[in-house]
């Protein structure tokens, strides 16, 4: 059982893993917590499911709660790893996407060389072919008809592209609040920067409730 109160298969070796079963999500855990009952969570970088199955707790607390989570994991073994924790604990208000989130639909390589951590997982020029494409307005009308969506992207400096697949959303105005790891080292890598992620999401009616910080950390962007 981990520290969240679900079971999870066990992979001590692996960083993330351990970071479930010790509770050391915080400012993100928090964030799910707080989800409203009722509305759509997009986990972008869903790794093994924990965090999924918080929201997914989180909206059975009701139960009439109509509340879902879609996650997106690219990683065809954590992603299979990821279906077995959410089968473990039941959690029929989760859709799951084998594939990353970038503007178009494109085949993408996932670089998985650290299997000590396989949050540190990266889009790279090699490694193992993913698929990759937009979330759209459609996909959501697939799930139920949904008009908040609470949205966490933690993809290891690929948030830019992230957001660009989310631009149908954000036009549709569905999005009120969203959590991005925030690591400039990371962004670097893609020739993006944080002040990119800032600049684009104040623009689109999003204030940050941080704002620029050195080094790595989450910032939650509300709907103004």
């Amino acid at each position: 059982k981990t520290a969240y109160g679900f079971p999870m298969i066990a992979r001590w070796h692996d960083n993330m893993n351990r970071i479930c079963f010790e509770g050391s999500y915080g400012i993100v855990a928090e964030f799910i917590e707080e989800l409203p009952e009722d509305v759509l969570f997009l986990d972008i970088g869903a790794n093994q499911g924990c965090t999924s199955i918080i929201a997914s707790k989180v909206f059975k607390k009701n139960k009439s709660s109509i509340g879902a989570v879609m996650a997106y994991e690219p990683s065809s073994s954590i992603f299979n790893l990821m279906k077995k924790n959410i089968s473990l604990n039941f959690c029929n208000n989760i859709h799951t996407f084998n594939k990353a989130v970038a503007s178009v639909e494109s085949e993408l390589f996932l670089n998985e060389s650290n299997p000590g951590n396989s949050g540190g997982s990266h889009i790279s020029d090699k490694g193992n072919s993913v698929i990759a494409g937009p979330v759209k307005v459609d996909d959501v009308k697939a799930i139920g008809k949904y008009n908040d969506i609470y949205v966490k992207i933690d993809t290891e400096g690929y948030e830019m592209s992230v957001l660009n697949g989310l631009e149908e959303l954000f036009e549709a105005k569905l999005i009120r609040k969203l959590i991005i790891e925030i690591d400039e080292n990371h962004l670097m890598k893609y020739g993006n920067n944080s002040s990119q992620i800032y600049d684009h999401l104040i623009n689109k009616g999003y204030k940050p409730t941080i704002g620029i910080q050195k080094g790595h950390y989450d910032e939650v962007f509300v709907e103004k």
